[in-house]
């Protein structure tokens, strides 16, 4: 249900964005003719095939864009849990839930949520290890690289005592 509405909800994103573009394209044109309208810039029968174009890669995309992953901790995720929340607040995240077994972590700004279509939840399946972390591909990238480092320089540190 929730890949169901992702997709609708990039349908719409690319086709607001497409007909923003054109809009803008077909305000500024110099080579206007009189009683020109939008819908004319298209050839006959391509409307319907941009259409299809956009279901299929809003289809597509969350596909693409999000997965699971499996971060591989020291021990187990109550060790790591306060470095986990430093990291996620560094990376402008707060927590949204804090339940046994699953925690979810939001964007702070609401611009930053808005750009995102609100689709911008990280969620840490806590129970045993590897943890299982769901959440935005890129957002993940970033997140795990800096988890990942901050395990690093911490395991270096009691190695040092």
């Amino acid at each position: 249900m929730r890949y169901l509405i992702r997709a609708l909800k990039y349908l719409v994103y690319f086709a607001i964005f497409f007909f923003l573009i054109v809009g803008i394209i077909f305000l500024f044109s110099n080579q206007k003719a009189a009683g020109l309208s939008l819908v004319d810039l298209f050839k006959e029968g391509s409307l319907p095939k941009i259409a299809l174009f956009f279901v299929a890669v809003s289809a597509i995309y969350p596909k693409l864009s999000f997965y699971k992953k499996e971060l591989y901790l020291n021990g187990d995720f109550t060790k790591y849990a306060e470095m986990i929340d430093e990291v996620m607040n560094q990376l402008d995240y707060v927590p949204e839930k804090k339940e046994p077994g699953c925690v979810t972590y939001i964007k702070k700004g609401t611009y930053a949520r808005l750009t995102r279509m609100f689709e911008d939840r990280v969620t840490f399946e806590t129970e045993g290890n590897p943890v299982k972390v769901e959440g935005y591909r890129k957002d993940l990238l970033r997140i795990f690289s800096a988890i990942n480092y901050r395990v690093r320089q911490e395991s270096r540190e009691t190695e040092n005592e």
